[in-house]
Parts: structure tokens; C-alpha cells; sequence
């Protein structure tokens, strides 16, 4: 089953954040999703999606200080605290929109590996909790080796590792075909073989982040994979246009076409 998110964090950016959720849905997306909202109130944000129509179906956890190189705050040994403000901000986040899922980026290395995946497990095991008890499904993702080569969650065998051990019922996968790709792996195969614990999909074209059609990825194989695979979540477009964002949807009518 196919159904699109638009990510407003990277896509409708000629509009303030506010102004993106009517944006996409004057588009034709029903549903959008956020990397960080945070930098507005939650209440201002929840009334203009509830205006626009849109649901919210993701958003992440605070991830910590971006502009200073953080990735997540997750496997940070010296950053616990820090860390469950984030889920629980997050959590408050999530009631205000009515989005029922979180991503976590992991964070990079900056201590000794297994000290840095200890603290991951344990934050991942208290935030699945914390977040199923509000209603929330907690994702994880692997980043790609080639852009974060000092993300704990480099491939997609550490992501099922961490999702392994940890064992609980509310920890996901998010599944982004662009980092899949990047690693030189197979997405198509790495998406089958996953679909039980996968709780979102992403995509952009590889290389370069853009839309569908602006690098090399198989988008019609991949729209059709999609609508064919009993997976009932949502898609996100998380890509960068390469131009105007309206300009960048000339691929939707191949999307909307797929056969079920």
C-alpha cells in the first residue's frame, strides 16, 4: 500500500514551517511529517495542521546540537539526562500534532564503542517504554557510512542488532531507501526482508538527496514495490528539491498510478 508524507523539513522550505502544512496539502499530501518542530510551539503548530487537514505521522526526537556536529543524543554515555528531556519534549510534541511516531538518531561515537552501545540499548529500552505508555511507536534508523561514518547506526545489521536486543514490542525501524543505497546495499531486498519491523519508509534519489528522477534509483520499481507489499504505514518523501518544491513533483502522477 502506497501512501505519501511530505516532509516539510525538506521539502515546501520556500514557506515558513507554520505555512508548510497548508502548503502540502494545497499539493496533495494528506499526511507530513517533521524532522525537528521544536524551534515552534507546539500549539501553533497543531492548529494550522488541524486548518490544513494534514495528519502528522513523524516526527524525531531532539537530537541535541545540531550546528555543533551532534547526531542524536541517544549513545551519549555523558548525555542520559539530556536525552530523556528530549523523549519526553518529544512525547509532548507528539500529543499536541496527534503523531503517534518517533525517530531516534542514534548519535555519533565520542567514547569507547561498547560503553557508547550500552547507553544506546538502555535509552532505546526506556524510551520505547515511556513513548508506548503515551500511545507512540519508537523507530531507529541507520544512517549511511559514507556521510556518517561515526554514526553508531552506520547499516542496517546494527539497526536490527540494536532492535534485536533491546526486544521491545514498541521499537521499530524506520527505512530510508537513500541511506540503504548509499551503502552500496540492495533496498529492494533489505525492504522485504524487513517488513515486520519496519515502522516507516523514506525516501530520496541517490546520489544527491533530490527527488525521484534526479539520480539513479528505480523509482518506478520502488513505487510498485511499495503498493504490492502488505505494509499499511506511510512513505515520506525526505528528499532535497533540486528547484522549486512544486516544480520538484513531476514524479507524483508515476506514484498515484501504481497499481495496488
Amino acid at each position: 500500500m502506497l501512501r505519501l508524507s511530505a516532509n516539510i523539513s525538506t521539502m515546501f522550505t520556500e514557506w515558513s514551517l507554520p505555512d508548510r502544512f497548508a502548503a502540502a496539502a494545497d499539493a496533495g499530501f494528506a499526511a507530513v511529517e517533521i524532522q525537528f518542530p521544536y524551534d515552534f510551539h507546539a500549539g501553533e503548530l497543531a492548529g494550522r495542521r488541524a486548518v490544513a487537514g494534514v495528519e502528522v505521522v513523524l516526527i524525531n526526537i531532539p537530537a541535541g546540537d545540531l550546528a555543533r556536529g551532534e547526531q542524536g543524543l541517544a549513545c551519549l554515555p555523558n548525555r542520559r539526562a539530556a536525552f530523556g528531556d528530549a523523549v519526553l519534549r518529544a512525547a509532548d510534541y507528539c500529543a499536541a500534532l496527534d503523531c503517534h511516531r518517533v525517530n531516534c538518531l542514534s548519535g555519533r561515537r565520542t567514547d569507547d564503542p561498547d560503553r557508547c552501545w550500552a547507553t544506546l540499548a538502555d535509552n532505546v529500552s526506556e524510551a520505547a517504554s515511556t513513548l508506548g505508555s503515551a500511545g507512540v511507536q519508537l523507530l531507529v534508523e541507520a544512517l549511511n557510512r559514507v556521510d556518517q561514518p561515526d554514526f553508531v547506526l552506520n547499516s542496517l545489521a546494527l539497526a536490527d542488532a540494536l532492535i534485536a536486543h533491546v526486544g521491545h514490542a514498541n521499537l521499530g525501524l524506520q527505512y530510508d531507501i537513500y541511506h540503504v543505497r548509499a551503502n552500496g546495499d540492495n533496498w529492494l531486498d533489505g525492504l522485504v526482508q524487513r517488513l515486520a519491523i519496519i515502522g516507516h519508509v523514506q525516501f530520496s534519489d541517490y546520489p544527491g538527496r533530490g527527488e525521484p528522477g534526479s539520480g539513479t534509483i528505480d523509482f518506478a520499481a520502488f513505487f510498485a514495490t511499495m503498493a504490492a507489499l502488505p505494509y499499511a504505514g506511510w512513505t515520506g518523501c525526505e528528499y532535497r528539491p533540486t528547484g522549486a518544491t512544486l516544480a520538484s513533483l513531476d514524479w507524483l502522477p508515476m506514484a498515484c498510478e501504481t497499481p495496488p
